[in-house]
């Protein structure tokens, strides 16, 4: 079980790759009708698709809702999706061997486990649930004029433009293709994934995200910072190593005078002269659309051969690793982040 205890809403997930079903209990939701029509075509950006890149596995990935009956929501309900088409076989062989860089080695030091089939409850496969939380969040702040919209910037050496080169506006990113949501190069990024695909490999990306009509005055100073608000529910998905806000790691490399964001009056209006600071100042929204990054590892389980330990007989083994995985993970990322910024967002508006 892992749990989000906000301080308006709490989240309990329970569930693994591989067990019958994967299931969310919610506490604290403001009354709401979401569309159900909405909630399907978000999902639908999240599971597995025919293309290339994506695994293999298919899940209806159908939500079963409790205490929410004809799509009102009004404080406590739960979700239930089933696992329709699990194959714990395929990870037969890898009894006790870790896969590097996946949870599988660090989750034997927690727990002693050695049967790491599917990847237990650190799999991916646990944000089916999170992606509906996800979508009802985004619903309830866009009857609240806040919009969020992801795409994806980067896939390994591959750069398309990225707010920082041209914010786009709202209307720009819904209007892209939703299963590979990018403002340019996407012949390129998919050229770059499937030369990792036919090699056995994968390949990393980075996915940036703009909020639209962000209230000022949301968060607060120290540990109640938005920044730390929104990261810590950013690194809640799998394979996320990192998250930058604004023009963050650039900003490291500057000088303030080039980097502050000037205030000037335009008539009556307030305006920034840049947004290098992502919309938050301070721990608290400016007013201004906030802007982040968010840096996906490449997916750990890769058909190459690979150096690993064997548990079991105590030796030094190579693995190489059968199963259903992305060539790209970011790919399908992409709602899991406007998820997780939702579900912090709404946490931090209601109440």
């Amino acid at each position: 079980m892992s749990k989000f205890n906000g301080k308006n809403l709490s989240v309990e997930i329970i569930g693994e790759s591989h067990s019958p079903e994967i299931k969310m209990a919610v506490k604290g939701f403001p009354k709401f009708n979401f569309s159900l029509d909405e909630l399907s075509a978000f999902l639908n950006r999240r599971k597995a698709s025919s293309n290339a890149f994506s695994t293999p596995r298919k899940e209806s990935d159908e939500p079963i809702f409790i205490n929410a009956d004809n799509c009102l929501i009004d404080g406590d309900f739960s979700v239930i999706i089933k696992n329709e088409n699990v194959k714990s076989k395929d990870y037969s062989s890898l009894y006790g061997k870790p896969r590097p860089s996946h949870a599988d080695y660090a989750w034997h030091l927690k727990d002693g486990v050695l049967d790491f089939s599917g990847g237990g409850r650190f799999s991916a496969r646990l944000t089916a649930v999170y992606a509906v939380l996800g979508s009802l969040c985004k619903q309830y702040l866009e009857s609240r004029g806040i919009k969020i919209s992801a795409y994806l910037q980067s896939v390994g050496g591959v750069f398309a433009r990225s707010y920082r080169d041209n914010e786009p506006t709202f209307n720009e990113i819904e209007n892209l293709t939703k299963d590979f949501p990018s403002l340019d190069k996407k012949e390129e990024m998919l050229a770059e994934i499937e030369k990792a695909r036919l090699n056995g490999d994968s390949v990393g990306g980075v996915v940036e995200v703009i909020v639209y009509g962000l209230p000022s005055g949301i968060g607060d100073n120290l540990f109640e910072g938005l920044e730390g608000k929104l990261s810590s529910l950013i690194f809640s998905i799998p394979a996320v190593k990192g998250v930058e806000f604004g023009n963050g790691f650039d900003m490291a490399k500057s000088y303030g005078s080039l980097v502050n964001d000037s205030l000037y009056y335009d008539g009556e209006v307030i305006k920034l002269s840049s947004n290098n600071n992502g919309g938050i100042n301070g721990g608290i929204s400016n007013g201004f659309n906030l802007t982040m990054r968010v840096a996906f590892k490449p997916t750990p389980s890769i058909s190459k051969e690979q150096n690993t330990i064997d548990l079991v007989n105590k030796k030094n083994v190579k693995i190489k690793i059968e199963g259903r995985h992305d060539a790209c993970v970011a790919v399908r990322g992409v709602p899991c982040v406007e998820s997780a910024v939702a579900i912090a967002l709404l946490d931090e508006i209601i109440g």
